[in-house]
């Protein structure tokens, strides 16, 4: 009868003390409170912010687009801004693909200071934010399409050659 009773008693010892472990390990973070929290980033410093945003415009503007941008502006000094209402209105499509090149243009350098606000007052942006994107496609549609199609519709015998961007 007393082996039976310490045999219950050590049993019961092990239990608990198995238990008492498992308790222990468990009171480590639950997984359902890591999933919830949200991920706390450092803010950047000014000094931070502005190289991230340094390395950030270099990673994402095509290394032809600022040459096409000074072209683009060259372009309307020389033709369009000297251009009479008569002469404007006798090129059909002109107001509107200047105006598309113009929006287009002003788009980039929102999205270029908006950007660059961001960084300095200490957010690292990413590649994959929406801003970021817009941008690319600022530049992309820009350079590929907009400024192209005005050069043609003013000067159509020196439309620019087709140019594969992964060549340049």
């Amino acid at each position: 009868m007393n082996s039976v009773f310490y045999s219950v008693i050590a049993i019961l010892l092990l239990t608990g003390g198995v238990l008492l472990l498992m308790r222990e390990h468990n009171k480590k973070t639950p997984l359902s409170e890591i999933d919830n929290r949200p991920p706390q980033y450092q803010p950047l410093s000014k000094e931070e912010g502005e190289d991230h945003f340094s390395l950030l415009m270099n990673a994402i503007t095509p290394v032809w687009y600022w040459r096409v941008n000074h072209e683009y502006i060259d372009f309307l000094h020389a033709t369009i801004k000297r251009m009479n209402m008569a002469e404007l209105n006798s090129t059909p499509g002109l107001f509107e693909a200047q105006r598309r090149c113009s929006d287009l243009n002003s788009a980039v350098y929102k999205y270029y200071d908006n950007i660059k606000k961001r960084c300095v007052n200490g957010e690292k942006v990413a590649q994959s934010d929406l801003d970021v994107l817009n941008l690319r496609q600022c530049f992309r549609e820009f350079s590929m399409e907009a400024y192209p199609a005005l050069v043609v519709l003013v000067w159509p015998e020196n439309q620019r050659p087709w140019v594969n961007p992964e060549d340049v």
